[in-house]
């Protein structure tokens, strides 16, 4: 019969063995929370249709079919704050979690980093996002006709879409479960209601149209040019260009040539890139000197000899369609295809003896592709 020191004894060693025991399973890796919490978020998804604004558009024939590897999103809250970014690897839709609310957001293909001829700045916030032209410091220091011009990058290809307002309701989030016991969570039905957000997007670069009636193109060897007075990039939220300009270079491989006929020695220069467009507040020619947009040629002749010209262009340069008025401009009409062709006071290459080079060295000789524009005349300059 055990004395009653002993009992008190192993009582003591029992209770210590259940508090290390109780302490053991406190500490282990099974802890488990008592409850676990669902974000009070409606489910979404995102739909962006990068196609459908090509269609029936003639003049954006060579930027057709493009269709991205991924997009990036910026979503901002009613007063135009940033509160959530990310890029994805999902091209068509995507899906959002978001929770009550108004928002703003603004998508574009590619992510932050991967253009090269601009940048993106102030995405911070909603109507201050917008893009800045890269420098191009490749001929600044030659010995050339332009030496010290700073030129800056044409745009690469930006699709985008901004949208002003969308609203999380607590009707789409009535479904969504708020917490539930841990022991019965696999219960529970994942069955939610999800809506969908479908945008489309567009282009938000501008191409424009120059085309230069030359007398004496047979004596052309190269061409180079550069237009001042372009925007130097554009807002992401409102579509309008930034009101400073740049200048953008033209170089001889990016120009096309056509005679006005098989036995000619006349015919145009022609060339189609893209830009930012106008600045904001010069989008029609209305609101334009002529002195706002300057083009400047340069002609190097088959004896190496050189031909320079400069036209104040400022307020000939128009849009393709013509109602694009002060009474109707609105932010899609600066996307409009610009157009500026030059055939009164034309450059007049004089004949060259004793040629050194052939003519047309590194241009893209092709058909006349004027069909969208027309032939305008645009007076004297």
């Amino acid at each position: 019969m055990m004395k009653p020191f002993a009992i008190r004894l192993a009582l003591a060693a029992c209770c210590l063995l259940g508090v290390l025991a109780a302490a053991g399973s406190l500490n282990s890796c099974e802890r488990r929370p008592l409850e676990v919490y669902w974000q009070d978020e409606a489910r979404l998804i995102l739909h962006v249709d990068w196609n459908s604004w090509y269609q029936n558009r003639p003049e954006w024939k060579n930027w057709t079919g493009f269709h991205p590897n991924g997009m990036t999103v910026f979503i901002y809250d009613d007063g135009g704050a940033l509160c959530r970014s990310f890029s994805t690897n999902d091209v068509d839709s995507t899906r959002i979690s978001m929770p009550v609310g108004r928002y703003r957001m603004v998508i574009f293909n590619r992510s932050l980093s991967e253009f090269s001829s601009f940048q993106f700045a102030d995405y911070q916030r909603f109507l201050d996002f917008r893009t800045t032209a890269t420098e191009a410091f490749t001929r600044r220091n030659e010995a050339r006709w332009d030496k010290g011009t700073p030129y800056f990058w044409e745009p690469d290809e930006l699709l985008a879409v901004a949208v002003d307002s969308f609203e999380v309701t607590p009707g789409m989030v009535d479904h969504q479960l708020k917490f539930i016991d841990y022991h019965y969570r696999n219960d529970v039905s994942s069955d939610t209601t999800i809506y969908h957000l479908h945008e489309l997007a567009h282009p938000m670069q501008t191409v424009i149209h120059i085309r230069v009636h030359v007398w004496g193109l047979e004596n052309m060897y190269s061409l180079e040019a550069n237009l001042d007075g372009m925007a130097d990039g554009c807002s992401m939220a409102e579509m309008w260009r930034n009101t400073s300009t740049c200048v953008v270079y033209y170089s001889t491989d990016k120009w096309g040539y056509t005679f006005d006929g098989d036995a000619s020695a006349h015919g145009w220069v022609m060339i189609d890139i893209p830009t930012w467009g106008e600045p904001h507040g010069k989008e029609l020619q209305e609101w334009r000197d002529s002195t706002d947009n300057v083009l400047r040629m340069n002609f190097t002749l088959l004896n190496n000899e050189e031909r320079y010209w400069e036209f104040n262009v400022g307020h000939l340069i128009y849009y393709k369609d013509s109602l694009a008025v002060r009474d109707s401009l609105t932010r899609p009409d600066v996307l409009r295809h610009l157009y500026l062709e030059i055939n009164r006071e034309i450059p007049l290459l004089p004949d060259t003896d004793d040629p050194i080079n052939k003519m047309g060295a590194g241009f893209d000789a092709h058909v006349d592709p004027w069909e969208w524009g027309g032939t305008v005349d645009l007076g004297t300059f």
